[in-house]
């Protein structure tokens, strides 16, 4: 067949490289929404339900097709073309997105170039009066602390009107885990209804069809999500991972890169990184909701409940233990020392977070036994995290451990 005839192929004057052809359109029917972003004999799709008015409004522009494949297009080095309008300040921001991570992971992504059949102005998408947001909600301890923080305003002049929590699978909750995520969708909705905030179910094949490494595209997976509210909100806020004084780069989930995923109309915050992750736990301890419905647990055997046993059970169980609080009823039972002792952290950037707690405990004059343990285990982990056979050796069986989980 000639390549000419072929529509998911364009060629520039000087070049005979294949573009990747992106098409996106959506179909609308009541309390729900599907988007369908098409390229060569794939497809990836958001399906949202939730109440109209939290829904966002037709599609103005075509700005989530180009932040949802940018990486499948930089992984295989090909200029990619969005058939449809976007914006110019995504586009500006995306050159800056693509040089980031060619620079970071040189052995993952290519240079690529982005256009689109028209670029948009920046005045293009009108927005409403009054700023507001939508939040990713996953129920778990950063994702509770954003919606906590901007419904009681105490994110000062950042604070947001929250239009919709976003609950998606697809995720750390797999699209054929539907009963995990009928658990959470019951707890999510049980917290956000506490606070008079709307929720929306988003349900995407994202990480299965166009998602490279998730460790570094994560973000980008969420990002995406919420930007299909782009037109409907001025914002889509993301809870930070770590906090300003422990980034870890490269990773998935950075207040640099989520900047680069941003319009001028439609910003992806990273949301709280001026607090650690066990001041986060600190500042939630009066929402009794929230803390009753807290999910932070995806390697259990029923992912939509805390285990209580795996690392980030545990260690969200340490932050609240080293402010000297009560653990909520969601995560109850105190570890043992022996479990702390025996605390794994796959990657540097859980070994901060294990650090954080344990330098919060000191400052709080907290002397309880399990600060001890805790602190052998830091010292356990710094050794063997030198050794990168053993920590490739984690990864792979950390991959497994997920695939096993998700079935």
């Amino acid at each position: 067949m000639d390549l000419k005839d072929n529509p998911f192929v364009t060629h520039d004057k000087n070049s005979t490289e294949e573009k990747l052809i992106v098409q996106l359109h959506e179909q609308r029917i009541d309390g729900r929404v599907t988007r369908i972003a098409t390229f060569g004999d794939q497809q990836v799709w958001w399906e949202l339900a939730g109440p109209n008015e939290s829904l966002p409004q037709p599609l103005l522009a075509h700005d989530l097709a180009a932040t949802a494949l940018v990486f499948v297009a930089m992984h295989r080095g090909q200029d990619m073309h969005i058939d449809g309008p976007v914006t110019f300040s995504l586009l500006k921001n995306m050159e800056d997105l693509i040089a980031c991570w060619v620079a970071w992971r040189p052995d993952l992504y290519r240079h690529i170039n982005i256009s689109a059949t028209r670029e948009l102005p920046d005045d293009a998408i009108r927005l409403p009066r009054n700023p507001q947001a939508v939040a990713a909600f996953s129920g778990g301890l950063d994702a509770s602390f954003t919606a906590w923080r901007h419904v009681t305003g105490r994110a000062g002049r950042r604070s947001y009107h929250l239009l919709a929590g976003v609950l998606i699978q697809g995720f750390d909750i797999a699209l054929n885990a539907d009963a995990a995520f009928a658990i959470s969708t019951a707890s999510a909705a049980d917290s956000l209804q506490s606070i008079n905030v709307p929720m929306v179910t988003l349900k995407t094949n994202w990480r299965e069809v166009a998602c490279v490494n998730w460790e570094m595209e994560f973000g980008n997976g969420v990002a995406t999500c919420l930007r299909n509210w782009q037109g409907s909100a001025h914002a889509g806020l993301v809870g930070s991972d770590e906090d300003y004084t422990r980034l870890v780069l490269p990773w998935g989930g950075n207040p640099i890169t989520y900047a680069m995923l941003s319009s001028r109309d439609f910003q992806i915050v990273y949301d709280g990184g001026e607090f650690a992750r066990t001041e986060k736990a600190e500042r939630i301890l009066d929402w009794e909701t929230g803390l009753h419905n807290l999910r932070v647990c995806w390697e259990g055997p029923l992912t939509g409940r805390n285990c209580g046993r795996c690392e980030k059970c545990l260690r969200t169980k340490l932050n609240f233990m080293a402010v000297g609080a009560e653990l909520p009823e969601s995560l109850a039972g105190k570890p043992s020392d022996a479990q702390i002792r025996a605390l794994r952290a796959a990657n540097h950037a859980q070994l901060l977070l294990l650090e954080e707690i344990a330098k919060i405990a000191e400052q709080r004059n907290i002397k309880d036994p399990w600060v001890s343990a805790l602190k052998l285990t830091i010292r356990k982990n710094r050794f063997l995290n030198k050794f990168t056979l053993f920590g490739a050796i984690s990864r792979v069986l950390g991959k497994i451990k997920r695939q096993l989980v998700s079935r």
